[in-house]
């Protein structure tokens, strides 16, 4: 049996997990097991660099440095360089490894690894929202969340594997549909010169619907957080803040049928990140289905397509792991 190191890094978080691998066990019941039964969570800030974090995170689990790690983290990474974009953090893939004494280190954008958890996720782990009955186990999927920005990525398939194709998808420009969001898009645009879609799906993006249908209103808006808007319009305690959290549902909605369009993503949608597990129970209220299917001569074409959320707020590790020891060709050999 080798352990495997696996995390899933943020600006402010690091979450740590040990997967136990262990070839004969895995022949025997015929899968793999991608699951980190030992996790810890360790603040970022606490330590100068990513080699200390790391050595922090083995000696909280009492263990030596493993052999092989898997590292999925919130920043480009391109040419063997990796960087922390809200940490200030970069490394060398290569330096990290030898300096920690691993035969293998894997480091890949955090959403990729969520991205590519999607085929090993356990039905537990995934909420259908809309199930079509057409989807196409041979055909692209498209992976998209709101967090603390907007995520995209594409799995194709590949002869019993998946490749990643990450995007900037969120960077694309909103779409106002109606005279609703051409008013959010106007307000916004006397603030900045492109709109995009994180602008609107994120955190952040929550704050930014409340502060414009505040506007378009001709009321003063609070000093809300994206916390704020999201309880208050759930708990349907300040009006705008409701509307707030609906619009959101709406657009994403929208989003979601337009990049399922864009990729062919006749294998599925599926939506993860923090922020629509907590709104789920509200997408009957708004208007999520209609603009998802709202594509013109293209609504049968999306109406195929089935979409699915995410509720492991771990999947990342999943993603990690699975991609560990899928591409190491020292544990496929075992």
């Amino acid at each position: 049996m080798s352990l495997l190191l696996v995390a899933d890094i943020g600006g402010t978080n690091g979450r740590f997990g040990l997967v136990e691998f262990d070839a004969e066990k895995n022949r025997a019941r015929g899968k793999i097991n991608y699951t980190a039964e030992r996790q810890i969570t360790l603040k970022c800030a606490n330590y100068a660099d990513m080699a200390t974090m790391i050595k922090a995170c083995c000696t909280e689990f009492g263990i030596a440095i493993p052999d092989h790690a898997c590292l999925a983290i919130a920043g480009p990474i391109e040419n063997g360089q990796a960087a922390m974009t809200n940490l200030n953090w970069k490394f060398s893939i290569e330096g990290l490894r030898d300096q920690l004494g691993m035969k293998t280190l894997h480091v890949i954008n955090d959403f990729a690894s969520l991205a590519y958890a999607v085929p090993f996720l356990q039905e537990n782990e995934l909420v259908t929202l809309y199930d079509s009955n057409k989807s196409n186990p041979n055909a692209p999927i498209v992976v998209m969340g709101p967090g603390t920005g907007f995520g995209m990525a594409a799995l194709v398939p590949d002869n019993g594997n998946w490749n990643i194709i990450p995007t900037e998808g969120g960077h694309a420009s909103f779409a106002p549909t109606n005279e609703k969001e051409l008013d959010i898009k106007s307000f916004l645009l006397k603030e900045q010169n492109h709109v995009s879609v994180e602008n609107i799906l994120s955190g952040g993006g929550l704050v930014t619907l409340y502060r414009a249908l505040a506007h378009n209103a001709g009321v003063e808006a609070k000093a809300y957080t994206p916390a704020d808007v999201s309880t208050k319009g759930l708990a349907d305690e300040d009006d705008l803040c409701r509307e707030a959290v609906l619009t959101f549902c709406d657009v994403l909605g929208e989003v979601a049928g337009d990049k399922a369009l864009s990729l062919g993503a006749k294998g599925g949608v599926v939506i993860g990140g923090g922020i629509t597990p907590k709104l789920v129970g509200l997408l009957p209220e708004s208007h999520f289905l209609e603009r998802y299917k709202n594509k013109g001569p293209m609504a049968g074409y999306v109406s195929d397509i089935s979409i699915r959320l995410i509720v492991n707020d771990k999947a990342a590790l999943v993603g990690s792991a699975a991609w560990l020891i899928n591409n190491t060709p020292a544990l496929k050999n075992l």
